[in-house]
């Protein structure tokens, strides 16, 4: 009879906005929990290998320690704490804590934080004095390809304190977390 506006037999073929938007919504709830779900594995995967390096370096001090009779230590702090960690674990820094040139057997693990002992020449380093050590941070930073230090897992040197600051007996060695922190009310995230 009439045309009345009605549509028999056709079928819908387009999603309507409605539905497009639920869509949306619950693919952005599924991101959101991956993401979050992937960093926690990120930051657990970051804690434990933090972990396991600070018990490689404290072995390597403790060796270095049975070795040499004393802890690594700069004194006149002509280097920095770090930078005298890795030079004495390289086998650069003497129990006196004077450089050593040619360098003694390193007590590091062999490329666990990216340090090669037969990636230089011996030939090739400088003779520097120790007041001169600037000269071997940028030999050894040069040759190396990255600066003289232990770096954790989130990129912060690792803290070596010998003395210790608070007067406490042998060392300290830790990573300041994923903060970078280490002052009182940041230390929660630290990994000892």
């Amino acid at each position: 009879m009439g045309s009345g506006g009605c549509m028999k037999g056709s079928s819908r073929s387009a999603f309507s906005l409605i539905e497009l938007l639920v869509v949306v919504a619950i693919l952005g709830i599924l991101v959101g929990i991956f993401f979050t779900g992937f960093s926690y594995v990120v930051a657990k995967q970051n804690e434990k290998q933090a972990k396991m390096e600070i018990v490689a370096l404290k072995t390597a001090v403790d060796s270095y320690k049975l070795e040499h009779g004393a802890y690594p230590n700069c004194p006149g702090n002509v280097c920095t704490p770090g930078e005298c960690l890795f030079l004495s674990l390289a086998g650069f820094h003497n129990a006196e804590g004077t450089l050593q040139v040619p360098p003694y057997p390193t007590t590091i693990p062999a490329g666990l934080f990216g340090y090669e002992r037969m990636s230089f020449d011996v030939a090739e380093i400088p003779d520097v004095s120790h007041e001169d050590g600037n000269s071997m941070i940028l030999w050894l930073s040069d040759t190396l390809g990255k600066d003289p230090e232990f770096l954790d897992p989130w990129g912060n040197e690792y803290v070596y304190e010998f003395p210790r600051e608070d007067g406490g007996h042998g060392y300290l060695l830790f990573s300041m977390g994923p903060d970078g922190k280490r002052e009182e009310g940041f230390n929660e995230d630290d990994v000892r």
